[in-house]
């Protein structure tokens, strides 16, 4: 099992394909069992999956997510070719669309955009409980 202080990082490039959202859930729920990370599975899986459906819908270009543990945390990104900055936005009860963001605002320990090279980043950190301070 990993210490918390040890550093690590994976990558997984993905395609414009709607089963991306699924193979980036399976490849995480992977990588964090694999680290001793259990306890982050469903709330960083919940999180990556609004942000790849994101960078699907808007995009329209392959992506890359990063994932990076630190000796703090948990650092997950998503970058894409789309334009602009994407900003949170009110979802009425009955629209199907628009929490995203939402979601990972209230479950994150923090969150952002990164302005990257031909494109950008949306990021999110997770702190394992054990380890907040």
């Amino acid at each position: 099992m990993r210490t918390p202080s040890e550093t690590w990082s994976y990558g997984l490039f993905i395609p414009h394909d709607p089963r991306a959202v699924g193979v980036v859930r399976a490849a995480l729920r992977h990588i964090l069992d694999g680290a001793g990370l259990s306890c982050l599975v469903e709330t960083a899986e919940l999180m990556v999956s609004e942000l790849v459906t994101n960078s699907y819908q808007y995009a329209k270009t392959d992506a890359y997510v990063s994932v990076d543990r630190s000796p703090f945390d948990l650092t997950i990104a998503v970058w894409d070719t789309g334009p602009g900055v994407p900003e949170r936005q009110k979802a009425a009860a009955d629209e199907e669309y628009g929490r995203g963001l939402g979601i990972v605002e209230a479950c994150a320990d923090s969150w952002g955009v990164r302005d990257c090279p031909n494109g950008k980043a949306v990021w999110f950190t997770v702190v394992p409980k054990g380890e907040r301070s």
